[in-house]
């Protein structure tokens, strides 16, 4: 019994340990996210951040990946800042939506299909809808604004298709368009937070495939649970 209690104290020990170092190393990329002004390179370094957790959520499972999280968000706002620092959140979130998905045996096509709508609601829906009331925001100025957008992408539209002499039977369907756009411009908005969560999600998952294929399987078997 004492020997089963002092495993078991050791596994919980090499668990923390683990999630530390995972965790600290995130955090590297994410500093470098922070800190390197390239554009291009911002998003594949909080990719290989998100490779991290992945790895953690396989070998340590749920629990260890979100207390690691915490942890790195706790070390992170340190470094710059706490709003910045939700970085570290959005990034741990992504990368157990693909570890539950390769955990699952889904490949990366499939697990961005189904992790994009989800990490779009919980990332991006979500917190635009609680800032919204948390902060009180005049709610029709936002819609107003967001009206005058759809009203901009349509502006340019026709701009194009001027310039490539369409016919006007084309220009009065994107008329119609517009003024479908303008007054559902709730649907333009959801589709536009789902593509952009395809896009984050399908960027994590290649990362992540590409780096743990160089790993031996054996460093990817689940644990034991501490």
């Amino acid at each position: 019994m004492a020997e089963e209690t002092l495993e078991r104290r050791r596994d919980r020990i090499h668990a923390i340990v683990e999630g530390a170092l995972l965790g600290d190393i995130a955090i590297v990329f994410l500093l470098m996210r922070a800190f390197l002004p390239v554009l291009f390179l911002r998003p594949i370094l909080l990719a290989l951040a998100a490779v991290s957790f992945v790895m953690l959520l396989q070998r340590r499972g749920v629990q260890m990946t979100i207390l690691a999280s915490i942890a790195a968000y706790i070390l992170f706002s340190a470094l710059v800042g706490p709003i910045l620092a939700i970085k570290a959140i959005d990034t741990a979130a992504a990368a157990v939506l693909i570890g539950l998905g390769r955990r699952a045996g889904l490949g990366a096509a499939l697990n961005t299909l189904w992790t994009g709508p989800v990490y779009a609601l919980l990332d991006l829906v979500i917190p635009t809808v609680a800032s919204i009331i948390i902060f009180r925001y005049p709610v029709k100025d936002l819609i107003k604004s967001a009206q005058n957008f759809v009203h901009l992408v349509f502006n340019a539209l026709r701009f194009l298709l001027n310039g490539f002499h369409a016919s006007p039977a084309v220009l009065h369907q994107v008329h119609g368009w517009e003024a479908f756009g303008v007054s559902h411009w709730q649907y333009g908005w959801l589709a536009t937070m789902v593509l952009y969560g395809w896009l984050n999600m399908y960027l994590v998952a290649i990362v992540a495939e590409m780096v743990l294929k160089q790993i031996p399987v054996q460093t990817l078997v689940r644990q034991r649970a501490a």
